[in-house]
């Protein structure tokens, strides 16, 4: 090689050198360009492998936000309600206790909750419970430290209300769509839509004034002895947290 390259630079020796690098320099641009090209595939090969990491870590940190968001969003739904169910109690005038709702009812037909409060708290069978928005329903049976709540939406609960307008009285009748409520009929007056269903402590089941819903829907007949009525309930049986039971109040 050390002759070769001693030769190859002989004065005498140029005509064959040039003619080698002509020979040689179309097979010396196509190995480049083949360099190029491999350098060129490998770089795109990276590039892609750095991107799907890339991609990867930004969809781990996508779902982590989503998950501290929806943290955030129950945190701050529940801090709303129990500043209400707080506000409900310096106002109502009973002596309550908050429990918060740890299960339902296992079917349609049994709308009920379980709550974390029981005989231990001062919980009794036949208590009331209602919610800042309004009534829930009554203490159905009691643990020491659990109790089973019968709502107002069970086909079995019965409540007592006047209308808010036209002050008829009523009775709503619990069940598993829209609350029923009979209206007594009274000469000049008839229910009417938006109307507020409030408790009217007749027959001693519940206080007077806690707030049942409001009035959607009226079928009204003359030859009738009672309107009937369809109810929205104020309270969301599903969503539903937390509740009030009121200790203080015996119905009679």
């Amino acid at each position: 090689m050390l002759l070769l390259a001693v030769l190859s630079q002989q004065s005498w020796a140029a005509g064959v050198r040039g003619t080698a690098k002509s020979t040689l320099a179309p097979l010396e641009a196509q190995m480049m360009s083949l360099a190029s090209s491999t350098d060129h595939a490998m770089a795109i090969f990276g590039d892609i492998a750095s991107l799907r990491a890339q991609n990867q870590r930004l969809s781990a940190e996508n779902q982590d936000l989503k998950r501290q968001l929806a943290e955030l969003n129950a945190a701050a739904y529940d801090n709303k309600e129990l500043r209400q169910a707080l506000d409900f109690q310096r106002t109502f005038g009973h002596r309550t206790v908050v429990a918060e709702v740890v299960g339902r009812g296992p079917d349609a037909f049994s709308r009920t909750l379980q709550i974390d409060r029981g005989s231990d708290d001062g919980v009794r069978a036949g208590m009331i419970v209602v919610s800042s928005p309004g009534l829930v329903g009554r203490v159905r049976e009691t643990g020491l430290h659990g109790a089973i709540v019968q709502t107002l939406a069970d086909p079995q609960s019965r409540a007592n209300v006047f209308l808010s307008g036209s002050g008829l009285q009523g009775t709503v009748i619990g069940g598993p769509a829209a609350l029923q409520l009979q209206v007594q009929h009274r000469i000049g007056a008839t229910a009417s839509k938006g109307e507020w269903a409030i408790t009217s402590g007749i027959g001693g089941g519940y206080p007077r004034g806690l707030v049942v819903g409001s009035v959607t829907s009226v079928s009204h007949s003359d030859a009738a002895t009672v309107d009937t009525a369809l109810v929205d309930w104020v309270n969301n049986l599903a969503t539903m947290t937390l509740v009030i039971v009121v200790l203080d109040f015996t119905p009679s």
